[in-house]
This record gives C-alpha cells, sequence and structure tokens, in this order.
C-alpha cells in the first residue's frame, strides 16, 4: 500500500516564471511529496498566477519601502516570519527548504528549523566571485554565513561557484546538491515559428540579418555600455550583424545617446518585455547572447540562450556562463570591465566560418549541465539524507555534484 506523500515546505521570495517551473517539476518529478510553494513577499507580480498543483502561499507583501531597511521592514519580516513558523507547525510539514538568508523572516525561520530539529535545506545564488567584502564587512559576513550554514542539513546552490562560497563557510562537502536555477528550455526549443515570426514582424527583425542579444535591466552593473561599443567596433568588418537590447532602466536614454548615429538602424531597442515567449522568440531567431555585467549570482539568461542554440558571450563576473560556457566552443568568457576583451570575442564568434558550430555546442553542454544539476534529483537526494524519502524508493537517484 502507497504511503500518503509527506509534507514539504519550499520557502521563496516570488514566484517569477522560472521558480514555478521548476516547482511543477518537482511536483511531477516527486509524487511522493506534497510540495508547498511559501511567498514571504510578491506572489502577483507577473502575468501568469502560479498553478494549483505547487500550493502556493502568500505572507506578506513588498511594503511601500522595500529596497530600505527600516524599523517598519524590520518589524514586517519578523511578522512575516512568525506567521510562516505558526503554518508549518500546524501543517506537519517534514521538512523545509529556504532560498535565501539575507532577510530577517528568513533567518528567523532557519533559526527556528534549527531549534526545533525540523530539517531544513539552504538554497540560493550566493557564489564566490561575488565574495569580495572587505574588513569589517568580511568578518561579521563570515560569521553571520557561518552560522546559518551549521543551522541547515546540507546547503543547495546554483553550481559549481555557488558551492566553492558555502564550503568557505563551513558547508559539508557530503551535504552539497546542485539546486540549478533554469528555465523552461522545453518551451523555448519547442516554440512554434508562428510565433517565431510574428515576434519578428513585430520588432523588425529581418530573417537576411544575423543579431547579438543582451536581455536584462538597463542599469550599471550590467554594463551594457560594453556590448554597445564593443558592437561599435566591429560593425564595420560584419555588415551582415546587428545588436538588439531587450529590457529597459534607469540609464537607457544615455546607453541610445551612446549609438554612433551610423547605427542607429542596426541596434534594437525592444523595450521590457513580458511574455517568456517573445523573449524566447527573439533567441530564436538570433545568433549570439552577451552578458558583460560586473557581477551576476546566477543569470538565468544564459541558460535560456544555450536552450535556444546561441553562442553566448559572458564576463567571467557571471556565474552561469561557468557552467555552460566554454572558451572557442559555444562563445568566450572576458575579464570584468575588459572591453577589449569583449571587442575579440565578439570578432571571433561573429566569423562565418565559427558562428553555426558554437550555437549548435551550446545544446550539449546545457544538456550536460542539465543532467549533472537537476534540481528534481537535488531536492530528493537532499530529503533521502534525512529520512524523509526513504533509500528504499525505487526512484531515488542520486545527483552529481
Amino acid at each position: 500500500m502507497l504511503s500518503d506523500p509527506i509534507d514539504v515546505a519550499m520557502i521563496s521570495r516570488s514566484l517569477p516564471p522560472y521558480r514555478v517551473y521548476v516547482h511543477r517539476r518537482i511536483v511531477e518529478g516527486i509524487p511522493q511529496i506534497n510540495l508547498h510553494s511559501l511567498v514571504t513577499h510578491a506572489l502577483h507580480r507577473w502575468n501568469c498566477p502560479p498553478p494549483d498543483e505547487i500550493r502556493p502561499m502568500e505572507f506578506g507583501d513588498e511594503g511601500p519601502d522595500r529596497n530600505k531597511i527600516t524599523l517598519g521592514t524590520l518589524l514586517r519580516d519578523w511578522q512575516r516570519a512568525g506567521r510562516i513558523i505558526d503554518w508549518i507547525g500546524k501543517s506537519n510539514i517534514r521538512a523545509v527548504i529556504v532560498e535565501g538568508y539575507f532577510d530577517l523572516a528568513r533567518l528567523r525561520i532557519l533559526h527556528w528549523c534549527h531549534r526545533t530539529g525540523l530539517p531544513c535545506f539552504l538554497t540560493g545564488d550566493s557564489n564566490i566571485r561575488g565574495d569580495t567584502a572587505g574588513f569589517p564587512k568580511s568578518w561579521l559576513k563570515r560569521i553571520v554565513v557561518s552560522r546559518v550554514v551549521s543551522w541547515v542539513q546540507g546547503v543547495m546552490p546554483c553550481g559549481t561557484l555557488g558551492e566553492a562560497y558555502f564550503l568557505k563557510y563551513g558547508a559539508d562537502p557530503k551535504r552539497v546538491f546542485y539546486y540549478s536555477r533554469e528555465p523552461d528550455c522545453e518551451m523555448i526549443q519547442q516554440l512554434p515559428l508562428d510565433v517565431i515570426a510574428r515576434t519578428q514582424k513585430e520588432f523588425g527583425l529581418h530573417n537576411d540579418r544575423r543579431r547579438i542579444v543582451y536581455c536584462g535591466r538597463l542599469v550599471p552593473i550590467k554594463r551594457v555600455d560594453l556590448a554597445i561599443d564593443a558592437f561599435a567596433a566591429i560593425a564595420r568588418d560584419r555588415p551582415q550583424w546587428d545588436l538588439v537590447v531587450i529590457g529597459d532602466g534607469q540609464c537607457e536614454d544615455e546607453l541610445k545617446k551612446r549609438v554612433p548615429s551610423d547605427l542607429h538602424d542596426r541596434v534594437i531597442w525592444t523595450g521590457f518585455i513580458a511574455d517568456p515567449q517573445q523573449i524566447a522568440a527573439i533567441y530564436r531567431a538570433s545568433d549570439i547572447l552577451v552578458l558583460p555585467s560586473d557581477f551576476e549570482p546566477w543569470a538565468l539568461v544564459v541558460l535560456e540562450a544555450a536552450a535556444a542554440e546561441m553562442a553566448i558571450i559572458s564576463s567571467y563576473a557571471v556565474a552561469a556562463a561557468a557552467e555552460v560556457v566554454r572558451e572557442g566552443v559555444n562563445g568566450g568568457i572576458f575579464d570584468v570591465g575588459d572591453l577589449d576583451g569583449l571587442i575579440q570575442r565578439m570578432q571571433t564568434v561573429t566569423q562565418d566560418d565559427r558562428i553555426d558550430d558554437m550555437k549548435a555546442a551550446s545544446a550539449q553542454l546545457l544538456n550536460d549541465w542539465r543532467t549533472r544539476a537537476d534540481p528534481v534529483e537535488a531536492l530528493r537526494e537532499a530529503l533521502k539524507t534525512v529520512g524523509v524519502l526513504g533509500p528504499e524508493d525505487p526512484d531515488l537517484h542520486p545527483v552529481a555534484s
């Protein structure tokens, strides 16, 4: 006789489409559990409401001062943690997965799980290349993060750079489970051709052109200025190539002024696009993703581009690029802020005799990574280590790390 499903709570700040996709995969892939998707802040920020099958629950809103640490935000975080703890205690939850630890709500929940003996795992996109704080912040961070890591039964980083980060703060190497943030790769790969055609027509993406794409916020840390300057440097030698900029933000006007006048018709600004299918259509109709950021904790767009069989050029600071970008194979990685390095890689990747092979290589590199870092397998293995799922279950499979 099959036993009743075991209740597991996954606590996140919000439920963007990529997280909903992963939670749905968990529900489908681990039928032995009832997954409860608890949201500490915004549940309805996106156009599509989360499905009932992932059991979404909201425990508070962002608040008017959500980007500031004030007595009001601290009080709201403490109170929402109390509501979540009360719900967990009444709901026979057998394990908790907390995404992130840098707010008072999560710290309170993590400590409560530790104090009561409820199995708890920590996931997040922290990574070693972003761990650059100087003294005294580094000293305080070591105290806080080491303590948090000691409270949990395991850590679930996005990838190898996240693993290095948590190991630095005392994580048990045997309790590291790769929990990759991943997009709906099947949606990207199986996108109907008519959707791609409509999107191309809407944004003037002609079939006889090659395209480099930037997708993200137009803010200083993303260094879109480097993408524009590098494109301007190669444009004369690559007359068949255009640059597409997806997104909006505080730097938009400044960046538009940066484009040389003779390239205005070769730089396409789409603005913010809310529909994931439209973004996927632009990827599928293009050739290269460029992400020149000064820092990216993960960067889901890199996996989206790989799923669309795009070549990828990224700065060294982009964590996801460490997993699915190989120099000279499917793109290139340049030093942070290095315009000459970016220009060199644009020149190389846009060569007629290399671009198509590089695009094709992205798909295999992505498949290899998804095999190593399947979030469903990571959660399954984590729950097995604390006895929530038994080792005799034939559906249990180890996850590589």
